[in-house]
């Protein structure tokens, strides 16, 4: 029973390295965990290492002046839809919407 568990387990520990090589170039990572994930899974990694390109870090633009006036605009009718003062904060508020609730 224990040859099993231990091909068992070497098995696991092959294909979570491949798993974790293959998505670290995929997304252009370096470091140490990508080169101890490359030898914990030879030889299929020199396959992928030949076969996949190497990605780029993914790059994430910041949103647009439009969006941006849309967000404000949403958050603006919110507050004025709860009858929030425009100044006030969540600071003047800790508890959430302190108003009181008005009868009928």
């Amino acid at each position: 029973m224990i040859p099993f568990v231990q091909a068992l387990l070497g098995a696991l520990v092959w294909l979570v390295a491949n798993v974790v090589y293959i998505d670290m170039k995929r997304k252009g990572k370096r470091g140490f965990t990508r080169f101890a994930a490359f030898w914990a899974g030879t030889p299929t990694t020199w396959i992928t290492f030949f076969a996949l390109p190497e990605g780029k870090p993914p790059t994430f633009d910041p949103p647009s002046h439009d969006e941006e006036e849309a967000l404000l605009e949403a958050i603006r009718l919110d507050r004025a839809s709860r009858g929030l003062e425009p100044g006030s904060g969540e600071a003047d508020h800790p508890e959430g919407d302190a108003r009181p609730v008005e009868d009928g």
